[in-house]
């Protein structure tokens, strides 16, 4: 039997109203709905208060119920990809800091080691778009701007190519313009597959 057919079977035969149910569960009437008719399905904690209140094993409430496990086993690779997100921003934060410290003349670094410094800290965006889509990919949430991602990745390294190379050649206001872009470019990524 389905989560959701047995949700509501349970219900019936307590005889009380997804009302009743939700102000037990402390949640809304449309949420015990959208359970009963597979529309969402509850959290791990959500569960286990309503195997509680039902007395029924949550054994029982999932068994044959391949759509309530992959929410489940979605939910667990959404929760570890978190970190591996927050790791990577810091990363970035760090290179966007130890980079303008360079270009502020704050520190120096010979043109090599700011340069390679640059290509990392790129690269490191490039990982953290792509496991943010992933995420976004996992949980079924895409924007129009999730779906052009490869299209902008197309853009932000053209920009910084075109950026390096306008850098070393001294053209430095338009190797600045592109850097720019390309900045802008993963700002937008990184916000919009976050979301």
């Amino acid at each position: 039997m389905k989560f959701g057919d047995r949700l509501k079977k349970e219900r019936q035969k307590k005889q009380i109203t997804q009302q009743k149910v939700a102000d037990e569960l402390n949640v809304s009437r449309q949420t015990i709905s959208s359970w009963e008719t597979e529309n969402s399905y509850p959290d791990i904690e959500s569960l286990l208060r309503i195997s509680d209140y039902y007395q029924v094993s949550l054994d029982t409430l999932l068994k044959e119920d391949t759509g309530m496990t992959e929410y489940l086993k979605k939910q667990e690779i959404l929760k570890s990809i978190k970190p591996v997100i927050l790791v990577l921003t810091v990363i970035d934060l760090i290179f966007l800091g130890v980079i303008g410290m360079d270009f502020l003349g704050i520190i120096k670094f010979n043109s090599w080691l700011s340069r390679l410094l640059f290509v990392m800290g790129i690269l490191n965006v490039i990982a953290l778009i792509l496991l943010a889509s992933f995420g976004n990919k996992v949980s079924g949430r895409v924007t129009k701007i999730q779906k052009r991602t490869p299209l902008y990745l197309i853009i932000m390294i053209v920009s910084i190519i075109l950026a390096i190379v306008l850098g070393y050649l001294g053209q430095l206001g338009v190797s600045g313009i592109f850097g720019g872009i390309a900045f802008g470019v993963a700002i937008i990524l990184i916000i919009s597959h976050k979301k």
